[in-house]
């Protein structure tokens, strides 16, 4: 997600002209529709990531907060699917298949919107993903402590990020949870090989 992010461009601010150069360029829309794909496998790979999340969550409490971090999650993963569609229309339009586009405001919009996808849905909706991890964690210790103090700054940084326009400390935190889940499943199969072997 983070690479597809250096891949796609917009112009929301650019003169006529301008935008005719950017429309005429293979190039601009090779590199968004490459971003926009980075983005949906980035997508789906976070679903994989969530539900290892909700099942270390389910085990620890058994309650509605798992679900909810689930159901966040899942909201996530498909605003950040449409947000990379969105930025993916007009080079996928003009670029592939030969649509004419004469309206220059639908070249500065979509972008926005796109971005307005990602920030504003998905990053609510990510807020919502680490405030339900963070608090299963301060209940049970599943989690790291550091990693739940980490995940309330995080929920307090995403509530300005359509003001900075960067979802990045969602991404941050996402792979620092990613980091301590695999480190936990590897201890868990350290722990029951040994155990395998005290028995035989």
């Amino acid at each position: 997600m983070v690479t597809g992010t250096f891949f796609v461009a917009d112009v929301p601010d650019a003169p006529q002209q301008q935008i005719a150069d950017y429309l005429v360029d293979s190039g601009n829309h090779t590199r968004n529709i490459i971003g926009a794909y980075m983005w949906v496998v980035g997508a789906l790979a976070f679903l994989w990531f969530l539900t290892r999340l909700r099942s270390v969550l389910r085990r620890a409490q058994g309650g509605i907060l798992p679900n909810v971090v689930f159901g966040a999650g899942v909201i996530y993963s498909a605003l950040m699917m449409a947000s990379g569609v969105a930025f993916a229309a007009v080079a996928y339009a003009f670029g592939l298949r030969g649509a004419p586009v004469s309206n220059p405001d639908l070249v500065r919009v979509l972008p926005q919107m796109a971005w307005m996808i990602l920030l504003l849905g998905a990053g609510f909706a990510g807020i919502l993903l680490v405030l339900a991890a963070c608090i299963v964690s301060f209940q049970t210790g599943v989690l790291p402590r550091w990693l739940a103090w980490l995940g309330i700054v995080v929920a307090i940084v995403l509530l300005f990020d359509v003001i900075y326009v960067n979802i990045l400390p969602l991404l941050v935190w996402v792979l620092a949870a990613t980091i301590v889940l695999l480190m936990r499943g590897e201890e868990t199969a350290t722990a029951a090989a040994s155990a395998g072997g005290r028995v035989a």
